[in-house]
């Protein structure tokens, strides 16, 4: 069976990897400049989903 995910995540492992002549260097020096652009930032919203789930909870302890 085909997953097509994984396909298109491979295809596009590959065709990143020839574009930087599959010098790993070169790619971790790209992945970070990547990294490292404002449109890229990372947002971690843990807390504010374990503040919501910590409320509901003692919400429910009052009822």
């Amino acid at each position: 069976m085909k997953n097509e995910i994984l396909s298109e995540v491979w295809r596009n492992r590959d065709e990143f990897a020839k574009r930087y002549n599959y010098d790993i260097e070169a790619m971790v020096v790209a992945l970070r400049e990547m990294e490292s652009h404002p449109w890229n930032t990372v947002v971690d919203r843990r807390k504010q989903i374990s503040d919501k789930l910590s409320q509901r909870t003692t919400q429910k302890h009052r009822r």
